[in-house]
């Protein structure tokens, strides 16, 4: 592990190093979740910087899981045969990493998946990301003072374009059960997911490919949130501001730029509904009033 960032060789070396360690069975949870642990100080060769570097690995490598009610991030063995966690807040806080068979599940399992099958240059630094960037003071005053300027009736729903560990969340600016990401980094949604389980829904894959793919529709969010790295075609931008019912807002380091888009959105329902209101009063074929007619009795 070099500066915090994790790469293949840590993985290379955690699954080398807990095929070599001792394992102790947790006697604790003999009869309702059996598993085995390694932990420092009483298991052979396992000091806490291990301990700190295998917590890395497995959240960057790892999936989100469920045990019962909670969400945790999971590292399954190449074999398919072990999954291994870690309970602490903070990865400088790891001492202990468990081990259990993948042969049992418990409770539902509808986790969300973060795997997006590619690797990004943010997987290496996802596991300090929010150490190395946090909020500022006065953060959270001062965004939610931007977007109380174009909030609906209702609290909004939110989709954040290039998410990252979910900075939106961390800030309070909008509760996870109407929040919706987008990234390729899946070490960083596994943050995203460490922190706020509750979060409603993820997509692990590139912007470009979610709009490309049609993914989202038109007046769908009320807030979409973009991040400045990623880039854009005009159309694609154009796309964003349909997207979005109430605003988008263009994240750039500290300099947030909001665009209120309630004008066009209402300029467009207002055409759309003529051309709905058009339709319904043209005059109707024989043949559709026969169809019609039959229907009703019937």
């Amino acid at each position: 592990m070099t500066e915090g960032r994790i790469t293949e060789h840590d993985l290379e070396w955690w699954l080398e190093f807990a095929a070599t360690r001792e394992w102790t069975f947790a006697r604790t949870y003999a009869e309702t979740a059996p598993h085995h642990y390694v932990v420092e100080g009483r298991t052979p060769g396992v000091t806490h910087q291990d301990m700190v570097r295998a917590a890395r690995v497995i959240h960057t490598f790892g999936q989100p899981g469920k045990y019962y009610s909670m969400t945790k991030i999971y590292l399954v063995s190449p074999n398919g045969k072990y999954r291994w966690w870690t309970e602490d807040n903070h990865f400088t806080d790891t001492t202990l990493v468990n081990r259990a068979t993948t042969e049992f599940s418990y409770g539902i399992q509808n986790a969300p998946s973060t795997s997006s099958g590619e690797w990004t240059a943010f997987d290496e630094v996802a596991t300090t990301w929010d150490v190395d960037h946090p909020a500022r003071e006065g953060e959270v005053e001062f965004r939610g003072a931007m977007l109380a300027t174009a909030r609906g009736s209702y609290p909004p729903h939110v989709l954040d374009l290039g998410c990252g560990t979910g900075r939106v969340l961390d800030l309070g600016l909008v509760t996870p059960d109407r929040y919706a990401g987008v990234d390729s980094s899946q070490a960083m949604l596994n943050m995203l997911v460490r922190k706020h389980p509750r979060v409603a829904a993820i997509y692990p894959m590139s912007v470009i490919h979610a709009l490309d793919s049609g993914r989202f529709t038109d007046g769908q969010f009320d807030w979409v949130f973009i991040d400045s790295t990623v880039r854009l075609t005009d159309t694609q931008r154009t796309q964003v501001d349909r997207i979005a019912r109430l605003a988008v807002i263009d994240v750039r380091d500290q300099a947030w730029d909001l665009r209120d888009v309630r004008r066009a959105t209402s300029e467009r329902l207002i055409a759309v509904s003529s051309q709905m209101r058009a339709a319904s009063s043209e005059p109707q074929s024989p043949a559709v009033a026969k169809a019609l007619t039959t229907c009703t009795q019937s």
